[in-house]
């Protein structure tokens, strides 16, 4: 397994445990955080459904190359770093909102969603190649030969 895909399904472990808790918090004091279900439902969908996601579908769609390295596999660094980056300013930021009138944090929260988004568009990038026709591979296959 690479270690791009080991990453990504590490962290999205990670935010899956943040996720369980920030869900029991809200359980058990519903009124207090209620303003904090979005975080929840970010942490749970990007943080772990969509790093697993991502992970695995590197994994399953492997590179024609089987060199292991940052040039061969760049776009999903860049976008393992954007999404990870744009989750933990999402985290910062959401509560901050709620208890300051700073500018600064609307600022933030809306990098974060930018960060986000690039990060989608660079998996994109690189999962795009690997995704194959049954002709298209037979004819890269048969270049291959």
């Amino acid at each position: 397994m690479p270690l791009i895909t080991r990453i990504y399904l590490k962290s999205g472990l990670i935010f899956f445990v943040g996720a369980l808790l920030l869900g029991i918090a809200l359980q058990i004091d519903a009124l207090a955080f209620t303003a904090l279900v979005p975080l929840f439902w970010h942490m749970l969908m990007l943080g772990w459904i969509t790093q697993i996601i991502m992970g695995v579908s590197l994994w399953m769609f492997p590179r024609r190359k089987k060199v292991e390295s940052f040039k061969n596999q760049c776009w999903a660094w860049i976008a393992y770093l954007f999404l990870e980056i744009g989750l933990i300013l999402r985290i910062i930021t959401e509560p901050l909102i709620l208890t300051s009138s700073l500018v600064v944090w609307e600022i933030l929260l809306a990098l974060s969603a930018i960060l986000q988004f690039m990060a989608v568009v660079f998996y994109t990038l690189e999962i795009w190649p690997r995704v194959l026709s049954k002709e298209k591979l037979k004819r890269v296959r048969k270049k291959e030969r």
